[in-house]
């Protein structure tokens, strides 16, 4: 079944927004990227589906470009006083979707109040899941869920291997639940396991815990170099 492709805009081509666009244009999806700098354009205009220069900071140009029918609007401007204002006219258009780039947390606050639905501090971010990274080397990738609890993907020890979910019992041990496992050989995930289910070499476990029982887990294998 083919994916529906969906339509995004990209307002800003600084490194942010540009290689964005690129790595959605790269996904089959529609985009579009507004720009003022005619380089830029022409740039990334290789990439996606249409790229504008012109103005984002005029009302009339946001109209025109249709912007409420995108799945999501990305503001991808760097200065706080044009972000705010352009996020603001899209909120005042009608776009059901506006995720913004800021600064800091100041520019964060300023652009969640005239209409941005998420709002994004790349280097604040990336810092973050880096030093997650760093501080539990087992995880393989880390999602912020709710404020105690994370879903991360990790490796399963070696003694992990040929024992079944419910021997293994992660939930009465380190108070993680798996609700996912993804083996090597496919690209789908293998969603609310059963527990009769057995850890293959390969397998990767999605799992949801608080960070603390995460990180005793990342402790005690890597103690014993389990962890790939």
């Amino acid at each position: 079944m083919n994916m529906k492709k969906k339509h995004f805009a990209v307002i800003g081509l600084g490194k942010f927004g540009f290689y964005l666009a690129k790595e959605l244009a790269a996904s089959e999806h529609n985009i579009i990227c507004i720009d003022k700098n005619e380089k830029l354009v022409e740039e990334i205009s290789k990439h996606v589906t249409e790229a504008v220069v012109a103005d984002a900071k005029k009302r009339e140009v946001l109209k025109d470009l249709n912007l409420d029918e995108m799945d999501t609007v990305v503001v991808a401007v760097g200065t706080l006083t044009q972000s705010v204002l352009i996020t603001l006219y899209l909120k005042e258009l009608g776009c059901r979707s506006i995720l913004a780039k800021a600064n800091d947390e100041d520019h964060a606050t300023l652009l969640s109040l005239v209409g941005a639905q998420q709002v994004i501090i790349p280097e604040k971010d990336m810092a973050t899941k880096i030093a997650q990274k760093l501080t539990i080397p087992n995880v393989v990738d880390f999602l912020p869920m709710l404020p105690e609890f994370s879903l991360a993907e990790i490796y399963p020890p070696e003694e992990f291997l040929g024992k079944s979910l419910a021997e293994l019992d992660l939930r009465k041990k380190y108070n993680i639940f798996v609700i996912g496992i993804r083996h090597e050989d496919s690209d789908t995930i293998d969603l609310m396991p059963r527990a009769d289910h057995k850890i293959r070499k390969g397998d990767s476990l999605y799992v949801l815990s608080k960070k603390p029982d995460l990180e005793k887990l990342s402790h005690v294998t890597e103690k014993k170099n389990f962890f790939i």
